[in-house]
């Protein structure tokens, strides 16, 4: 499922990395798409961030409970 275009997580995994120290890797599924940090949990600012992120570009995202991951949906699934 494409919720996040494979530029627009380019674009997210390069400004993770320089602004966060983050690296992201793109993990797409039939029904939604996940991202996954090497084991690094995210801080606060960088889960407010892709929190933001996410919403401004209508998508539902929910950062994991160990929180080295998100889970991104479209809105109203």
């Amino acid at each position: 499922m494409k919720a996040l275009s494979i530029q627009e997580y380019i674009d997210l995994r390069d400004e993770s990395r320089e602004h966060f120290g983050v690296t992201l890797h793109l993990h797409d599924h039939c029904t939604s798409q996940y991202l996954s940090s090497d084991g690094q949990p995210f801080d606060d600012r960088y889960s407010a961030y892709l929190l933001d992120y996410f919403d401004s570009k209508k998508l539902s995202a929910t950062i994991s409970n160990d929180r080295t991951g998100v889970l991104i949906l479209p809105k109203g699934l």
